[in-house]
């Protein structure tokens, strides 16, 4: 779905593109959103992104310190510091990001999950998986999805995820043999879109072929009777944030920008 001038400016789908955008999302596992972000604005955050990443794979002994403890061969999984503008209102809580996910998750959703997935020029290629199973073991309507942001334009060259439609709903063991005999697609989207996918939808991170990262936001959101561990969020950026963002990140602690400190694997 392509927004309109319209909609950009009300933030805010109409009610029957809304149900188209809920409609596929239920239907097919995920659902893209294109024109959401000024341009100019993605640029900033990327500049900026760019800086953590490199600090962080620094921080860890370089890029082979990290072989065999990231998402695969040059791809890497990582939580930013939540300063601006790495962690700006617009990422945190688009208006019609949130307009869909509420619609999805109902209005006490909420997050604890800020984070990001990077695919550096070399990539490998990744199992077929879901990053969550069913409650209770059985297909029921969504209760977590991840809001991806690209970066930069999601092309096969550089990467693009590759998913399974429709597989969000099924039961059984996922692995590259049985994904072989379903059907699947690659999320080659333009910059300024955004994409809600449900947890459970299979899918893999796929080889970046060019030669720049291909950088994307991966913000895990859930229904509210749910409970991931909590973050801090830094005091400047939560007086940024907008009424939604601070409604949704409600659970989290907020600390002095000096206390903050961002979220690591196993916490």
């Amino acid at each position: 779905m392509k927004l309109t001038d319209s909609e950009k400016t009300k933030g805010a789908l109409s009610g029957e593109r809304l149900q188209e955008a809920v409609q596929t999302f239920n239907d097919v596992g995920y659902v893209v959103i294109e024109d959401a972000y000024d341009l100019a604005f993605l640029e900033t955050v990327r500049v900026a992104y760019e800086v953590e990443l490199e600090r962080f794979i620094a921080g860890k002994g370089g890029l082979a310190a990290l072989e065999g403890k990231t998402f695969g061969k040059n791809h890497i999984g990582f939580f930013p510091p939540l300063n601006l503008p790495v962690a700006d209102s617009q990422l945190a809580a688009q208006p019609i990001a949130v307009q869909v996910m509420k619609a999805l998750l109902g209005d006490d959703l909420q997050c604890a999950f800020f984070h990001t997935n990077t695919a550096l020029p070399g990539s490998g290629i990744q199992p077929v998986h879901r990053d969550t199973g069913h409650l209770m073991g059985v297909p029921h309507p969504v209760a977590t999805l991840v809001l991806n942001i690209p970066l930069c334009d999601f092309t096969v060259a550089n990467g693009a995820t590759e998913v399974w439609p429709g597989t969000h709903l099924t039961l059984g063991p996922v692995d590259d043999a049985r994904a072989a005999a379903f059907p699947s697609t690659r999320t080659e989207v333009p910059v300024g879109s955004f994409i809600l996918r449900d947890m459970r939808m299979w899918h893999r991170g796929m080889p970046n072929d060019a030669d720049y990262p291909r950088t994307m936001y991966a913000i895990v959101y859930e229904r509210g009777f749910l409970r991931t561990p909590t973050i801090t969020v830094p005091k400047t950026t939560w007086e940024s944030w907008s009424e939604d963002a601070r409604h949704i990140f409600r659970h989290n602690q907020v600390v002095d920008d000096e206390a903050h400190s961002p979220r690591v694997w196993g916490s």
